[in-house]
């Protein structure tokens, strides 16, 4: 099982990791039925999608298989929920890797990103003006920004927003930065954004 991080922010924030080395039969077997979903993953027709898709759902089986069975669903906006509302779940993943994130207390999101240099190029659609300093044009710098938003938008699961005006990340360079979720109805809602170490790929959770 080719779990190659897993770890805790908090005690009631997990995650784990998955490189995809096996056979879509693999990991089939592995997911097993210990996560029921309302929606088939042999309906995505795209194998590298539906592989990432089942790897997800198997680093999502590692991190709830202690706590019992359950049954994952998707709502009005796509965002996936257990039917046990009282476990937030987020998934993510990239090519070769997928992730998944709980939260015992609550909603969260987790994202994944590979650094690319694409992501200087629309550098203007999500970086905020009190971020442009930080970032630098640099690509790491930029690709934590982008999947630290990534995953606020996940957490959040409700309605679009403008990643460079209602997303708002701070103090990045360091594990647990901070984040903002700015709307008029609701104001400005604070979150914390943790970046575990030694991951082969850029990951943010948001909770």
């Amino acid at each position: 099982m080719p779990i190659i991080k897993k770890g805790e922010a908090e005690p009631h924030i997990k995650f784990a990791i998955w490189e995809i080395v096996e056979r879509e039969e693999e990991l089939l077997s592995i997911l097993g039925s210990s996560i029921a979903d309302e929606t088939p993953l042999t309906d995505i027709k795209v194998e590298s999608r539906r592989m990432e898709s089942l790897a997800a759902r198997c680093a999502l089986r590692s991190l709830l298989e202690p706590l019992g069975k359950f049954e994952i669903y998707k709502d009005q906006f796509g965002k996936p929920h257990l039917r046990d509302e009282s476990i937030g779940l987020s998934i993510s993943h990239a090519k070769g890797f997928a992730a998944a994130a709980i939260n015992l207390n609550g909603p969260i999101g987790i994202d994944i990103e590979h650094e690319r240099e694409q992501v200087i190029k629309i550098a203007h659609k999500f970086v905020h003006s009190t971020e442009r300093v930080w970032v630098e044009q640099d690509i790491h710098k930029l690709t934590q920004v982008w999947s630290a938003k990534e995953a606020l938008y996940k957490l959040h699961g409700r309605t679009q927003l403008a990643f460079a005006e209602q997303l708002i990340t701070k103090n990045l360079h360091e594990p647990h930065g901070e984040g903002r979720i700015i709307e008029k109805k609701e104001g400005v809602s604070l979150y914390k954004l943790y970046q575990p170490a030694d991951t082969p790929i850029i990951t943010v959770l948001a909770y």
